[in-house]
């Protein structure tokens, strides 16, 4: 099961990130980034592919829309590579 859940500021990803759980996620995604958001934590997910991508940009461009600096943390390694060769590392904010 894939979910988000929001805690101080913070909105964790658990879970698949997948073609398969991409809809449910961004649903979620886009009622939790408001004020007071700063962190996006990925510690807790599991299998990733090429979807994780669309759901940081789509909490990227939610995060820019509110005028929010949002950070990505913990992110899988399979997904910063992903990141770096579809040249979005200087997009999404990562620690």
């Amino acid at each position: 099961m894939s979910e988000i859940q929001v805690h101080e500021g913070v909105i964790f990803v658990r879970g698949e990130v997948s073609f398969e759980t991409l809809s449910q996620l961004r649903k979620a995604l886009t009622s939790s980034i408001q004020p007071g958001v700063h962190t996006l934590d990925c510690s807790n997910t599991g299998k990733v592919d090429s979807s994780i991508a669309a759901l940081l940009l789509a909490a990227a461009s939610l995060a820019h829309t509110q005028e929010l600096s949002l950070v990505v943390r913990q992110l899988p390694s399979a997904a910063s590579k992903l990141l770096k060769l579809y040249d979005l590392d200087g997009i999404i904010h990562c620690q």
